[in-house]
């Protein structure tokens, strides 16, 4: 026979529960088994388990008492009538009504209150007013509630629904006293002896005044009617202007107030209060010290300084306001400041041998642009770093970098290198080495065409160096004039249909004319083209248009 043992493990959970200041006794309570009532801390629940609650000094049982005030009355009556609180006392909701802590027996079943009255909804209105005073009347027609007060809309109004004030119609208050608007008009509890509706007529504090001659400054009082307000007193637009509060007279129309006075621009401007001459001084931002121009004196925000003892840092905080600081110099020739995070560890430096990078400044010479390089090792071509580009055998040309076995550089523009091109005099003409003729025959040469490419700008295409068309100019330059006079553009004319550009010189003209002769002999391969031999010349600057064309 087996003996089955069954283990039994019981849990106990201890939950501390905070206590609580009980104000009434100055004692700590546990909130879940106390009561803190005004005359101290009792159990929350008594002997046979039912909760308790507070009733002014004693306790009561909540699900069979009620507590009405101070006493404490059965939920139920002894034929088991239900019992609410009215005031300090209980009564049968089944037959009185409690109307402001007054009760009142119901009439044939009414139980609606107006203040401590019963009324019937059907027949009586309830006005109610401020601090929840209500009041009863009988309903009636075009009558309408003014707070408490009950009144005819026909024939009055209501100027205080707070205050239930009711006035006849064409009638107002004017400092509590009632007043006809169609004879009278209130300027701040003072009448005059106005219709109110009289627009000619208006108030300014508790002056009226006639609108026509005068007008209202600041609600407080009058000042002519061509005047303007100025603080407490008037000025004339024409003459005068409104300084600090005071009039000024003006000399001229482009005088401005500075303080109490005037100044005269463009040659005077205001710092501030102060008048300045702007030819000769400097206001350091409005309100700030005012220096003398191509002096040693500088501003740094609203404040001057001395540039030959101090430098001036500046730097945007988290608003974008910015910030300014004063240092001395700690070498002489230091022009600039290096701010770092902190304002107050600024250094000052020379910008000419030095910079500032992030914070922290370092020598000039050992910078590329804005990057750090080593001389011995890296390329710097125009400010753009090469990384290793010395130490690999590069060059620089331009802003670029090149490897100096496989290309060439001519003005700034990098080539492959060939056994028969090479840079012509370090110009941007990028030519044959090897010399050609150019052939004499009709059928070639000047009577050629060289349609690869149209000539939109006569400068971009004697600047390219890949342009096909340019050997055939290049020939023919040979063959005319010089090289130097393919850079004077004033020289050149182009071949409106031919593609060709040659300098103008001695010996075009006997060009054109073959050109001409190659038209009338009709050559095969001009009459192939689309647009044919319509000899114009076209001329890149105006004084050429006059010549005669071929």
């Amino acid at each position: 026979m087996k003996t089955v043992v069954k283990l039994l493990v019981l849990t106990i959970v201890i939950v501390e529960v905070a206590a609580e200041p009980c104000m009434s006794s100055m004692k700590e309570y546990d909130p879940e088994s106390q009561l803190c009532c005004d005359y101290g801390v009792v159990p929350k629940f008594n002997e046979h388990g039912q909760k308790l609650d507070c009733c002014s000094e004693k306790t009561f049982i909540v699900e069979t008492e009620i507590c009405c005030e101070r006493d404490v009355f059965k939920k139920l009556t002894e034929d088991g009538k239900e019992q609410s609180c009215c005031g300090a006392t209980s009564y049968e909701k089944s037959e009185k009504v409690c109307c402001n802590n007054t009760l009142t027996d119901k009439i044939n079943g009414i139980n609606s209150c107006c203040g401590s009255s019963l009324i019937n909804p059907k027949t009586t209105i309830c006005c109610r007013g401020s601090n929840s005073n209500k009041k009863p009347h009988s309903i009636g027609t075009h009558m309408k509630c003014c707070g408490v007060e009950y009144y005819n809309k026909t024939t009055h109004y209501c100027t205080s629904k707070k205050k239930g004030m009711v006035l006849p119609l064409l009638k107002s208050l004017c400092n509590n006293n009632e007043y006809d608007i169609l004879k009278q008009k209130c300027c701040t509890g003072t009448l005059y002896n106005v219709s109110d509706s009289d627009e000619q007529y208006t108030c300014c504090g508790t002056k009226l005044y006639n609108t026509v001659d005068e007008k209202c400054c600041d609600g407080s009082f009058t000042i002519p009617h061509a005047a303007e307000c100025c603080e407490k007193g008037h000025f004339y637009p024409s003459s005068q202007k409104c300084c600090n509060g005071l009039p000024v007279n003006i000399t001229s129309s482009t005088e401005e107030c500075c303080g109490n006075g005037l100044y005269d621009r463009p040659y005077q401007e205001c710092c501030g209060n102060v008048i300045y001459n702007t030819s000769s001084h400097q206001c350091c931002q409005p309100g700030g010290d005012i220096i003398v121009k191509l002096t040693e004196y500088k501003c740094c925000g609203k404040i001057s300084y001395d540039s030959h003892e101090d430098v001036c840092c500046t730097k945007h905080n988290s608003h974008y306001d910015t910030i300014y600081k004063i240092i001395t110099k700690s070498v002489e020739n230091h022009d600039t400041c290096c701010v770092p995070s902190e304002i107050e560890k600024s250094q000052s430096y020379s910008s000419i041998t030095h910079r500032c990078q992030l914070g922290g400044i370092i020598n000039k010479t050992d910078m590329c642009g804005i990057h750090p390089y080593n001389e011995t090792s890296d390329l710097c071509c125009g400010g753009v770093l090469d990384k290793m580009g010395l130490e690999e055998g590069r060059d620089c040309c331009g802003i670029k970098s090149y490897d100096m076995t496989s290309k060439i550089c001519c003005d700034s523009t990098i080539y492959l290198k060939t056994n028969k091109l090479s840079c012509h005099q370090n110009s941007t003409e990028f030519i044959d080495v090897i010399q050609r003729t150019l052939p004499r025959h009709r059928d070639y040469g000047i009577c050629s065409y060289c349609n690869l490419h149209t000539i939109q700008n006569v400068k971009e295409f004697l600047e390219s160096p890949t342009n096909l068309c340019k050997q055939f100019v290049l020939k023919i330059a040979k063959l005319t004039t010089s090289m130097a006079d393919l850079k004077d553009y004033s020289k050149l004319l182009r071949l409106g249909d031919s593609n060709l550009i040659i300098p103008w010189s001695k010996t075009a003209s006997n060009y054109l004319r073959k050109r001409a002769k190659c038209a009338k002999d009709t050559n095969k391969f001009a009459l192939e083209t689309g647009a044919g031999f319509k000899i114009s010349i076209e001329y890149t600057k105006p004084e050429l248009k006059g010549r005669d064309r071929f």
